[in-house]
């Protein structure tokens, strides 16, 4: 992501445009997720995100600064949660379960439309990572731009739906299981929550000195590898998708 910028060989103004690119994927990922919760909370019988202004596709709403940059330095990431409040709604571990999922959905949606579009692209010939040939040759153009802003778009999507559907509080993930859980053992279960800073500034650690220290490299490859090969997988088949059916054009 922004490290792999930021050690390429690209011109400095090249690299600046780039990363103004990736900055407004992420800003629009982390928007969607969670507008996407206060809406079906909202439809579900629970209007705090509304009243606490968190339902709006205003993105200084919505930014939490480590989830932020985790998507930056790994494209996994977080925003700042949604306030729900579940007693408000007529079956609530249920539809903290639909609210939850609702945030990953969307970033699926967005993604699938992201990817279909990429795979178009290709078919007339436009590379989504063309623009880094284009940058060396001296001249980026409009349509290697927008393909790579498509890719970036379904790449960040997928990572932020993965991300989130892990089930470590307060992770969309997290909501889903305590929905097919015993009250008992869900409360003890979500207590988790108070260490969760502790998981993420590692793993936020971990990213940044993998290329400086030999043991958080292998760390890191353990850690996010799954995550990669899944991301990778769906992203293929999105765009794969988006060829087959620009094909037959």
């Amino acid at each position: 992501m922004i490290l792999n910028l930021l050690y390429s060989d690209l011109p400095m103004n090249i690299t600046v445009g780039l990363l103004i690119l990736q900055l407004f994927c992420v800003v629009m990922a982390l928007t969607v997720h969670e507008f996407a919760h206060g809406f079906i909370a909202n439809k579900l019988g629970d209007p705090t995100a509304n009243f606490q202004g968190r339902l709006t596709l205003n993105p200084l709403a919505h930014i939490d600064p480590v989830g932020f940059l985790m998507m930056l330095l790994v494209g996994f990431g977080w925003a700042k949660p949604v306030p729900v409040n579940p007693r408000l709604m007529s079956k609530p571990k249920r539809d903290m379960a639909l609210t939850s999922i609702a945030g990953p959905a969307v970033n699926l949606l967005v993604a699938l439309v992201s990817g279909i579009a990429v795979g178009a692209l290709a078919q007339f010939g436009y590379n989504p990572l063309q623009i880094f040939w284009e940058a060396f040759d001296g001249g980026i153009t409009p349509m290697g731009t927008l393909s790579y802003t498509l890719y970036m778009m379904m790449l960040l999507n997928v990572g932020l739906a993965l991300f989130n559907m892990i089930p470590i509080p307060p992770l969309d993930g997290s909501n889903v299981l305590v929905a097919f859980l015993p009250n008992n053992t869900a409360a003890k279960y979500l207590q988790i929550r108070y260490y969760t800073r502790y998981i993420f500034g590692g793993l936020m650690l971990i990213s940044f000195l993998s290329d400086r220290i030999a043991l958080f490299y292998y760390l890191d490859i353990m850690i996010w590898y799954p995550f990669e090969w899944l991301r990778e997988n769906i992203c293929y088949g999105f765009m794969r998708l988006g060829e087959l059916i620009f094909s037959f054009i």
